[in-house]
């Protein structure tokens, strides 16, 4: 079952600009050098619209398990171009508004679409 890397924060209003135009290049680099990524299931980034405090941002890294999530964040971060990335995001966020914490499913599944499936 997975577990799920969860940071949250804020990103600083005078580094908006920077930090949104620094996700294409970072995104380019992750599928340039897929073998840094091996083992990360998913990664997803989410802003919240409403609600507080105003601008959260919410990034989420799903790994197969906890000794993989150390594996593949030390092989991510021993690289340079990484460590630079991550000094980039550090000096766009809120210092006071940023949490990780590692979170495990309770209850998987999903629904489905019953008439896709055939059902009524």
């Amino acid at each position: 079952m997975s577990v799920f890397l969860v940071e949250t924060y804020v990103v600083r209003g005078d580094k908006r600009a920077e930090f949104m135009s620094f996700h294409p290049e970072f995104l380019k680099y992750k599928e340039d050098h897929p073998h840094l990524f091996d083992g990360v299931k998913s990664w997803k980034l989410y802003k919240q619209d409403v609600g507080q405090p105003a601008g959260l941002y919410i990034e989420m890294w799903e790994y197969e398990s906890l000794a993989q999530m150390e594996e593949v964040n030390g092989r991510i971060f021993a690289d340079e171009r990484m460590k630079g990335f991550d000094a980039q995001f550090h000096q766009s966020v809120e210092p006071a508004t940023f949490a990780a914490s590692i979170w495990s499913p309770v209850v998987q599944g999903g629904l489905t679409d019953t008439k896709a499936d055939g059902g009524q």
